[in-house]
């Protein structure tokens, strides 16, 4: 699965979580667990847009 399929599963479990039935502190936990995911994978695929545009050679 791609950083980006990721990101959009995550983000859909993000909006369900609340419709999911399951008690108050788990549905918690899951979406900050959830949303620690989103930024790390977020970060990732910055770094890796930035390390890419640098090392593209004649484009400054």
């Amino acid at each position: 699965m791609s950083r980006t399929s990721a990101l959009i599963t995550l983000g859909i479990l993000i909006i369900l979580a609340p419709f999911s039935g399951l008690p108050i502190a788990v549905r918690s936990l899951l979406t900050a667990i959830f949303g620690l995911f989103v930024l790390g994978i977020s970060l990732s695929l910055r770094r890796h847009e930035v390390h890419t545009t640098e090392t593209v050679p004649g484009v400054e």
